[in-house]
Order: structure tokens, then sequence, then C-alpha cells
């Protein structure tokens, strides 16, 4: 299994990553480093999925037709990524040159914490009760070869749940289930929080550096906050603070510990630099939030569009709110899709 943990793992950091840098350059959001180019090609990636997925979830497509879309996709931005290879290996000379300075005590303390989180999710599982129905959903799309429209719980078909057919985070760890081989529970409760785990901590490392932009140690302290916030002040087995900790393939966990965070990071960078890619960046991060969770089609909005109005109000520029809905469009036009569904 560790095998099928460093592949998997693998593929989506390579993978991410090449698709980050096309889309950094195609938004022109030069020398912003590997570890932003990893997550923005992540946010990338699960928008991309929300857009195809809904609609032929909804024609009644087959997961097969799914996965052979969304791979000549993936494939293609991946490739645009290799292009981008001067910029790649600038950054990777960077890290290597300065990568003294980036192990301050800080990092040194978060990154064995995170270890500790890692061993511990992974010699301890947890299981959540709503496997039955998000695992099992995955598993229905892998072996039945259908797309929601077994009802997981009873293996019976169904109509769609309007709850949740907008929001098929499962079919993304299905989907990496079809290319490895490995069943969807396995790859949900072993291999997924490979990912997520250190995927969240680097959203939270672009955090840090943005507030302490000129202070390291800062950086360092902070990331080791964040990861003791994750690990010893969750109180119930429901908050956001657990969900990272035991149950990391919950699309409500992902949500709340590496969507909102990217969020909220992206909405410091666009009042910091005010640049047009920043703000297509955080539309599409608000629809890779859609694929994680119903809720993200209604907190993503709400987040962003509160956020945009205080800066809006603060600077007094009205753009800030045109552009803030500009962002917000996709999960308004599912949000009112799903009102539709409901009635």
């Amino acid at each position: 299994m560790r095998l099928e943990i460093l592949l998997t793992a693998g593929f989506f950091l390579i993978g991410t990553c090449l698709t980050g840098y096309a889309l950094c350059r195609v938004l022109r959001l030069k020398h912003e480093g590997i570890l932003f180019s990893v997550v923005s090609g992540a946010m990338f990636w699960w928008a991309l999925m929300e857009l195809i997925l809904v609609p032929m979830t909804l024609n009644l497509k087959s997961f097969h037709d799914f996965t052979v879309l969304y791979n000549i996709l993936i494939g293609i931005c991946c490739l645009a990524g290799v292009f981008c290879w001067k910029e790649l290996l600038e950054d990777v000379r960077e890290v290597l040159k300065t990568s003294g300075r980036y192990l301050t005590p800080g990092h040194l303390a978060a990154f064995g914490l995170i270890c500790f989180q890692l061993y511990f999710i992974h010699h301890h599982m947890y299981l959540e009760w709503d496997d039955t129905y998000y695992v099992n959903l995955a598993n229905e799309a892998v072996f039945s070869d259908k797309i929601y429209w077994v009802y997981p719980e009873t293996g019976s078909f169904a109509d769609f749940d309007k709850r949740y057919v907008l929001s098929l985070w499962p079919i993304f760890y299905a989907w990496l289930s079809r290319l490895t081989g490995v069943i969807p529970t396995i790859m949900a409760h072993t291999i997924l929080p490979w990912i997520m785990i250190p995927m969240a901590y680097g959203v939270y490392e672009l955090i840090g550096r943005r507030i302490f932009a000129e202070d390291r140690e800062l950086q360092g302290m902070f990331l080791a906050l964040a990861v003791l916030l994750h690990l010893f002040m969750s109180g119930t087995h429901t908050s956001g603070l657990t969900f990272l900790s035991i149950t990391p393939w919950v699309g409500k966990g992902v949500l709340a510990a590496v969507l909102f965070p990217m969020l909220f990071y992206l909405v410091l960078r666009t009042a910091g630099q005010e640049k047009t890619g920043d703000w297509i960046l955080l539309g599409v991060t608000c629809m890779g939030g859609c694929l994680l969770s119903s809720m993200g089609i209604m907190l993503s909005p709400l987040f962003v569009g509160v956020a945009v109005l205080l800066t809006a109000v603060y600077k007094r520029k009205f753009r800030y709110l045109c552009c803030g809905l500009g962002a917000c469009l996709p999960c308004i036009v599912l949000g009112i899709y799903y009102i539709y569904l409901k009635h």
C-alpha cells in the first residue's frame, strides 16, 4: 500500500504542479513558486471536474465516459504545463539556493506535527457513518459505471437526491481509483489523507507568507500554530478542525480545511495586488468549492461577498464589488439551479 500512496501522491503533486504553472502563465501570475502552483492547480482540477460532472450526471452519462473526457482534459492541462519548464526550473533552483532559510524552528516543529498527524490517521482510522453514503457512491461509480444512478445505501435505482447531485466530491477519488486500480474505499481512507493533509497545510503556509511577508520565523510559527489547532483544539467530531485529523476524505472536511483557507488567502491577494488573474483564480476556487459539498455553493459566495464588500468600502472602489460578483458567479448559478431542482 505504501507504493500506491507514493504513486497517487506523486501523480497528484506533479499533475497539479504542471497545471498550476500553465494556469499561472495564462493568468499572467509569474514567479509565484512551486507551492502556489500545486494548490492553484488542484483548485483548477476541482473546478474543471465540477464543470463537466454536473451536466454529465444530469444527462445520465456513464462513469467511463466521464473518466475518458476528464483524463483528456487533465492531460492537456499537464502537457501545457510542460511548456512552462523554464519557470519551473527557475523556481527549483531558487528553492535549492534558499533552502537554508526555510528551515526555521517553527517549520521543523510543524513538519514533525504533520508527520505525527499522518501516522495517527494511517494507524488509527476513524470510520464515519456517512461513509455508507459517500464512499459507496464512489464504489457504485467504479463498479457499476453509473454516476449517481444507484442509491448508494440500498443499491436500488433511484432519482437524484437534489441535495448532493451538484456536489459529487466522491467522484474525484473514484476517478483516482480508476487510474490506480485501488478500490475507492481504500483510496478514501488510506491514500487520500496523504494528499489532503499536506495540501491543507500548504495553504496555511501561503497564508503565513502573505501575512508575515518579511519574517520567515513568524511564518514558521504561524504554520506550527495551524497544525496544533487542527490536532488539539477540536471540540466535537463534526468541527472543521477535527475533519482534517480524522476524515480528510469527506467533502465537508476538505471544504473547511482547504477550500475556505484558500479563499481567505486569495482575498488577501486580490486586496493587495488587484490583478485580474487573482480575481479569475478566486472564481475558479469558488467553483471548485461547489464540487466538495453543497454547503460550498452557499458558503463560498457568502464568505467572498462579505470580504469583498468590506474591502470595497475600505478602499472606496466600486469595481471590487463587480469583480467579486464575477468570482461568485459560478456559485450563484449553481445555487439558482439548486433552488430550481428543489421546486
